[in-house]
């Protein structure tokens, strides 16, 4: 039989978990695609991969692939002059029989779930076998994966994905181009300045260069002079339980690239959340980018009030299960926070497992609202808040303080449903 799948991930998932042997065929394998075969897999499966690197396989997955090789994983790499290797071929073998999926999905989480793609899946034998005799002809072919060829391959990956990130910009900026015109805007009265929404323009959040540090370091002091207007308000006046970084410089986030930032340096941010002795009792290692902060942040194209309830790469790890463990197991918990959701003003919104932004108004009861964060995917940011467009009267400089204050205030009810208490 062949049947299509849109999205190879669930089915694939749940063959994988009785696979007795498994051949991957991808001309780009990433940690995440990897990483998904080897979460789900029969542990005692037999895997063999052929692996390309005309398209971007990174040094890391081919040293993965390279170190877990042995007598039941076995992974080459093809190359081979004059030509592109460009499969996506999956076979299976389980106690029925083979199981073959073929189409445009690469090993990565966008060939198996987020990308438009299209896969044929049979367990018809002769078309099964067949791939599979493709499959070993062309494994004849691969070479043995060496650490020597990984160190010569690092320096022409990093060039190729800096050349890949600056395609990819273009096209984002010919298929959505950025519908706000900063030269139609008059920023006299505004407290930031055309020049800070320029400093994330086109492939600027991608480079290095100095004279573009420059113009974030611009963006970053900006934030510090907001700060100064801000912090006493919050602490004064409003009595929050908020706190600037007990370390003052990390109280705005980095200007330039480094281990802390994301490769995509498009936006900066002031934020608070708990003080020195809430983040410690947690662990003497703890820092406050591992929880959820309230936070102003600037982009191109917009100035964000948020609720940053969880950062990416498993970030603010422990607010965000308190979150799920109480959605799952506290009834009352979930209509409290669909009440406080709901209450929310027109234009904000919910942003998780790096989905479109949803409304706050397009839940229409609790369980959905539960049904759309217990997924939490904590690899992807998770907040609530609202944007502001550049030259939007709530930005001038005689309003920002109170604008921000009135949106922290309004999201501070959640912040503080949400945050993980312990005694200290």
């Amino acid at each position: 039989m062949i049947t299509h799948r849109y999205n190879l991930a669930n089915d694939f998932k749940n063959t994988l978990k009785n696979c007795d042997e498994l051949w991957v065929a991808a001309a780009l394998i990433s940690e995440d695609g990897l990483d998904f075969l080897q979460n789900n897999i029969n542990e005692e499966a037999t895997q063999h991969y052929l692996v390309g690197i005309d398209l971007p396989t990174s040094p890391s997955v081919l040293r993965t692939l390279m170190e877990k090789s042995g007598e039941t994983f076995n992974a080459s790499l093809y190359l081979k002059e004059n030509k592109f290797y460009h499969p996506k071929v999956y076979i299976v073998r389980n106690h029925q029989g083979l199981i073959a999926f073929a189409g445009s999905g690469n090993c990565t989480l966008g060939g198996f779930e987020k990308n438009v793609e299209v896969t044929l899946k049979t367990d018809d034998l002769p078309t099964c076998n067949e791939l599979l005799k493709w499959f070993n002809s062309q494994m004849k072919q691969g070479k043995a994966i060496s650490e020597e060829f990984i160190r010569s391959y690092e320096p022409v990956f990093e060039r190729r994905k800096a050349r890949l990130k600056q395609d990819r910009k273009e096209m984002e900026q010919l298929v959505s181009p950025n519908v706000i015109n900063l030269d139609n805007i008059d920023f006299s009265d505004q407290f930031f300045e055309k020049a800070h929404y320029e400093a994330f323009n086109g492939i600027k959040p991608y480079s290095y260069e100095p004279a573009v540090d420059r113009e974030r370091e611009a963006v970053r002091a900006k934030l510090f002079q907001l700060h100064h207007l801000l912090y006493t308000k919050i602490k004064k006046d409003k009595k929050w339980d908020l706190h600037d970084h007990y370390e003052f410089e990390h109280t705005v986030s980095s200007a330039v690239h480094n281990n802390y930032t994301s490769e995509d340096l498009d936006g900066i941010w002031l934020h608070y959340g708990r003080n020195k002795a809430q983040i410690k009792a947690y662990g003497k290692n703890e820092t406050p980018i591992n929880f959820m902060r309230m936070q102003v942040i600037i982009h191109k194209d917009s100035v964000g009030i948020w609720n940053r309830i969880g950062r990416d790469k498993n970030g603010s790890k422990i607010d965000r299960d308190h979150l799920q463990q109480m959605l799952e197991n506290d009834e009352q918990f979930l209509q409290k926070l669909f009440s406080h959701i709901h209450s929310l003003p027109e234009g904000y919104f919910i942003i998780i497992n790096n989905q479109p932004l949803k409304y706050v108004d397009e839940f229409a009861n609790a369980q959905e609202l539960a049904d759309y964060i217990i997924p939490d995917d904590r690899r992807y940011y998770f907040f609530i808040g609202k944007n502001f467009s550049p030259g939007d009267k709530h930005l001038s400089k005689e309003h920002i303080v109170q604008t921000i204050l009135d949106n922290f205030e309004k999201l501070y009810i959640g912040y503080q449903m949400i945050l993980h208490q312990m005694n200290i």
